[in-house]
């Protein structure tokens, strides 16, 4: 199968809840809604403006329902956040099977205190509220964030 590089900006809601913070997406593909997933979470981060990519990392997770590769693939996004303050700009899922796992090239960039600064503080991604599911000829997927 031939992977499609998302990039940002990507089609998402975001989720009204008390002292959270979520996102839906919809897709044609299970990986299409893994891709705009990524980007919603980034756009979080930065507020909605541009990340300029200065180099490439490769994220895999094991095998699981599609939920569950989905939440261990934004931990470790938040967790490069954290400790090297990079933000996804743009993503390829190179593999997306609830039999053998996940892999997703992801082009991350410098997180910019004045350009970002209208962003939301992630603090944890939640199993709350959590799907990824195929539902009326698409693939829905929602997270929720603790803030």
């Amino acid at each position: 199968m031939m992977s499609t590089r998302y990039r940002m900006p990507e089609p998402y809601q975001e989720l009204d809840h008390t002292a959270d913070a979520g996102v839906v997406v919809r897709a044609p593909t299970a990986e299409a809604a893994l891709g705009r997933l990524i980007l919603a979470f980034a756009s979080m981060l930065s507020g909605g403006a541009p990340v300029r990519s200065e180099r490439e990392a490769i994220v895999t997770v094991g095998p699981g329902d599609r939920a569950a590769m989905a939440i261990d693939i934004l931990r470790e996004l938040l967790y490069r956040f954290d400790c090297e303050r990079v933000i996804p700009s743009e993503c390829e899922i190179r593999r997306f099977d609830p039999d053998v796992g996940a892999e997703v090239l992801v082009g991350l960039g410098p997180y910019d205190a004045e350009a970002h600064a209208e962003g939301t503080v992630l603090k944890a991604v939640t199993w709350h509220e959590a799907h990824f599911e195929p539902q009326a000829g698409e693939w829905l997927a929602q997270v929720v964030f603790d803030v």
